[in-house]
């Protein structure tokens, strides 16, 4: 892994930076496509900014802007905290909830939570990862194939808050409390089985973004590319691809199927999660009591929303083997061989990805301390 890392950076000064520019190299053999599109939810669609409705005066507004659509987990846990800051709140606060990305896109709600433009939202750390670096350490060797107790224990442990702190100075926003999950990110293949991690050489992986993603990929002799999601059908359709990684659920919603996606490499590369920012802006104009009060509601419903987000991959894992996909599960002796490989260059990797050393120790210690406890 420590050769690809200067490869990748000399390819990126080597690289034009077009907006819609779809490959670029990411090293001597890893192309690599400019994102244009972060975010992994499959059913967010390009949309324009809303106009909400005038609000009753003297009335403050919370919208949430979010990127998947209504059926989605995520935007129901929310719709559930959005009808208890009401009640909470009745008369005080109007809460809307605006799905399938018709405020904002993901990539483009950081600087509109920044601006005031917008007063709530979740973006993933995925997405978080390029104004925070910090946040693209789920993303780096030690938490390859872990459990998502491991990743869970960073998140709600002093690791989360450190990053939590550095999130709300970087981006002028407060963190509403714990994160919500998503789920662990796997390869989906087309026509195409993959039994071992040897069998990824020179396939072309889609991925959502994150370096670290596109890094680990080529550790593994894959070719990652970036590709914006609405544009993955022509892609996979086209032959421009072998496969993606995304997560079980995010493959229901995409019908991947319909596109040739017939085998799954159930790696659990990394476990994706959502962060509740609130912009500044807003945050600072409420009183002190109706702050405690969003606190209070959202602490109140992150362990139903992560049960649900749970139950949801588990649905759609039985739902893709229904449509006949084919899965290949590494057990963890191999899983942890190759974390321990992907370790050789991971000070390298660190700095290339932006990720603070020190901090990275400390998320190193909490996940191995919480994969050797019980699941339970």
């Amino acid at each position: 892994m420590t050769d690809i890392v200067p490869r990748i950076r000399t390819a990126r000064r080597a690289g034009l930076l077009a907006c819609v520019a779809l490959c670029a190299l990411l090293a001597a053999a890893v192309p690599r496509a400019r994102a244009q599109d972060a975010a992994p939810g499959p059913e967010a669609a390009p949309a324009a900014p809303a106009v909400s409705a005038a609000p009753a005066p003297g009335v403050p507004v919370l919208r949430i802007s979010v990127e998947n659509g209504p059926t989605h987990f995520q935007v129901k846990a929310l719709r559930r905290f959005a009808e208890d800051v009401r009640q909470r709140l009745a008369g005080r606060l109007r809460v809307e909830v605006y799905d399938n990305a018709s405020l904002y896109r993901d990539r483009d709600v950081l600087q509109a939570l920044n601006l005031g433009r917008v007063e709530m939202a979740l973006p993933g750390t995925w997405v978080l990862h390029s104004a925070v670096p910090d946040c693209g350490v789920f993303m780096l060797p030690a938490l390859y194939g872990a459990p998502a107790r491991a990743s869970l224990a960073v998140a709600d442990g002093p690791p989360g808050r450190i990053i939590d702190a550095r999130i709300e100075r970087n981006l002028r926003v407060a963190v509403l409390g714990r994160w919500l999950e998503l789920g662990h990110a796997n390869l989906y293949l087309v026509d195409r089985a993959v039994h071992r991690h040897e069998d990824l050489a020179g396939l072309r992986i889609r991925v959502a973004g994150g370096p670290a993603n596109e890094l680990r990929l080529a550790a593994m002799g894959a070719r990652p590319l970036v590709v914006p999601w609405p544009d993955l059908p022509h892609w996979l359709q086209g032959g421009n691809l072998d496969g993606l990684m995304t997560t079980h659920e995010t493959a229901v919603s995409g019908q991947l199927w319909r596109y040739g996606v017939s085998h799954v490499f159930e790696d659990h590369a990394y476990f994706a999660m959502y962060v509740p920012l609130v912009s500044r802006m807003f945050w600072e104009r409420l009183p002190g009591d109706m702050r405690d009060v969003l606190r209070d509601a959202w602490e109140a419903h992150v362990d139903e929303a992560r049960a649900l987000a749970a139950g949801a991959q588990a649905e759609a894992r039985e739902t893709l083997r229904a449509r006949g996909l084919v899965f290949a599960v590494p057990d963890e002796a191999v899983l942890r061989r190759w974390r321990e490989r992907l370790r050789l260059g991971e000070r390298e990797v660190v700095d290339f990805v932006g990720v603070d050393p020190t901090l990275y120790e400390t998320v190193k210690t909490t996940a191995w301390q919480a994969e050797q406890a019980s699941p339970d």
